[in-house]
């Protein structure tokens, strides 16, 4: 009996010894950021923005299922849907960080909650990257924080310049979401900089978030007669804005950002459409571009578009920043985030002092319900 007793505590022994070193290998502590295979994703995958939410979420976990084939990792993606409140998101970083022991996060989605995590993320200083956030202030939350996306400032400014300098349009309406971080944030800066080059922004009408009926904005901008509308909202409403104004005959060239990615998927009358310019993160006749949709298409049965593709090379820059942190630490990986310089399919990326992505940007101009490159 003594000797059974003996051969079973040598037992528990070893098998503790076992537990403790699986665990080492597959956890994070929060404050000295250990070694860990999972990184946390945050976004929206039900509700109002959900279609943006697993839009990255799939392109992230195509080039992390890819990147642990190719290199004998295994690497988890552990998700939590945020549903777009902001609340919620923090809540998910929290349990990512103090429960699921995340290396790494990978979010949030839009711009708002982004933000959130951000501010959170600044206690235990964990490495953040968003694929999507626009926002400028997410990034200026901390050394820590990471963004795939040009910004709203950066796309707002080419916008502007853009219209003033190759649109040669003088006078601007702007109809726009008040309760939306990238509407206002692209409104803000286009104004700015078109007005200082010597435009006229004759009439800017804000809406609230939720809103369907524009029809009151819309009148009052075509009895401006504007050269230029500038629409800088997310595509479900764009859809319904360019729909109204054509039910109102406002004949004028519309414009807008990169939240218009996807528009022609919703619209139920593509013609609504048709000569609407926006800029984006590629060219959609880019044939790395159309060559991985293909793939994105064959693998999830649906259309990727730019937060997909987005989500893709963002992940490709995190796990090439965790491949070179051997201690998984949190100032290591940091320091390679802060290092990168990643080719992708959206092209050559590195970042800025304050995290942002230094690459260019392409417009696109909408013919015959297709995306196409924009010349003049």
């Amino acid at each position: 009996m003594k000797k059974l007793f003996k051969l079973s505590m040598v037992l528990l022994v070893a098998l503790s010894l076992v537990a403790c070193k699986q665990n080492e290998e597959t956890s994070t502590n929060v404050t000295t950021g250990e070694s860990s295979n999972i990184i946390g994703f945050v976004g929206p995958l039900e509700g109002e923005y959900s279609v943006y939410g697993n839009s990255v979420l799939n392109g992230a976990k195509l080039y992390l299922e890819e990147y642990n084939k190719a290199n004998g990792t295994n690497y988890v993606l552990k998700t939590y849907d945020s549903k777009g409140d902001n609340s919620q998101a923090v809540s998910a970083y929290h349990k990512l960080v103090e429960e699921d022991k995340a290396v790494a996060i990978f979010g949030g989605v839009t711009s708002g909650e982004s933000i959130a995590i951000a501010s959170a993320s600044q206690s235990y200083n964990t490495p953040v990257i968003s694929a999507s956030a626009t926002a400028v202030d997410f990034t200026k939350a901390g050394k820590n924080i990471f963004r795939g996306a040009f910004t709203d400032p950066f796309q707002a400014k080419v916008l502007a310049e853009f219209t003033f300098d190759t649109l040669k349009a003088k006078k601007v309406a702007i109809i726009y979401d008040t309760g939306s971080d990238y509407a206002k944030g692209v409104t803000e800066v286009f104004s700015k900089v078109y007005t200082e080059k010597g435009g006229n922004i004759a009439l800017s009408e804000g809406y609230n978030s939720g809103d369907v009926d524009f029809t009151s904005q819309l009148t009052k901008i075509k009895a401006e007669n504007v050269d230029v509308l500038l629409v800088p909202n997310y595509y479900k409403d764009v859809a319904l804005i360019l729909s109204q104004a054509k039910n109102l005959n406002l004949d004028v060239q519309i414009i807008g950002g990169d939240g218009w990615d996807g528009v022609l998927s919703v619209a139920s009358d593509v013609s609504i459409l048709e000569n609407a310019i926006f800029v984006n993160h590629y060219a959609p006749d880019n044939q790395k571009v159309v060559d991985w949709l293909e793939k994105y298409k064959t693998t999830y049965g649906i259309d990727g578009n730019s937060f997909s593709i987005l989500a893709y090379d963002t992940m490709g820059i995190l796990l090439e920043a965790l491949a070179k942190s051997p201690n998984k630490n949190n100032e290591e990986i940091i320091n390679n985030l802060a290092q990168t310089s990643y080719d992708g399919i959206l092209g050559h990326v590195e970042f800025d002092e304050n995290g942002d992505p230094v690459k260019d940007l392409g417009f696109i101009v909408i013919k015959n319900g297709v995306y196409t490159t924009y010349s003049k």
